[in-house]
Formats: C-alpha cells, sequence, structure tokens
C-alpha cells in the first residue's frame, strides 16, 4: 500500500513539472505594435517605380521623371501629356491624376 501512493505521489511530481514548462526562449514574439512602419527593401521600391512608371506610361503620359514614393505609399512624378508637363500622382488604389505645373 505504502508503495501504491508513492508511486502515485511521484508520478504527480513528474506530471506536475511537465506542465510548468515555459515556452522557449527563441520562440517568436508578436508585434505589440500594429502601427509600425516596415521599411520597403530598395529592389522592392525599384520593382515597384518600374511597374508605376509603366502604367503612367500606359495611360499616355511620356518624359516621366522625379517619381518618388512618400510614406502614405502615394507616388509622384513630373510627366509630359500632349505638349504640356504636369505633376502626376497615383494614389494606393493605383488611380492616376494630374496636376497642372
Amino acid at each position: 500500500m505504502k508503495l501504491a501512493v508513492a508511486g502515485v505521489a511521484v508520478a504527480m511530481m513528474l506530471a506536475g513539472n511537465g506542465f510548468a514548462q515555459t515556452a522557449p526562449a527563441s520562440a517568436p514574439i508578436a508585434p505589440t505594435d500594429k502601427l509600425a512602419v516596415n521599411p520597403i527593401p530598395p529592389d522592392v521600391q525599384a520593382e515597384e517605380s518600374n511597374l508605376i512608371r509603366s502604367k503612367i506610361e500606359r495611360a499616355g503620359y511620356t518624359e516621366i521623371s522625379v517619381l518618388s514614393r512618400d510614406s502614405w505609399g502615394v507616388w509622384r512624378g513630373r510627366a509630359k501629356k500632349g505638349d504640356q508637363f504636369v505633376n502626376v500622382v497615383v494614389d494606393k488604389g493605383g488611380r492616376i491624376k494630374s496636376e497642372p505645373r
């Protein structure tokens, strides 16, 4: 009887230690700031710039220059439409707008 009680006690101690384990220190930590800025790598930005440039060209603009993306994800540049240079804006939805210079 004493042996059975001792066996149960040992089993409970071993089981208790198994439940008390914590996650390993190398476990990934979930981001706490959902508004954190994630920088865009230069190669990805160059690829996106080429895609935006071709989209602007398909819309009938030529001589596209000074194309850059602001912190809100809006692309801005200068281009020629017909015989006039205009400021071109491509919003996050891909819509192209032009403003006279």
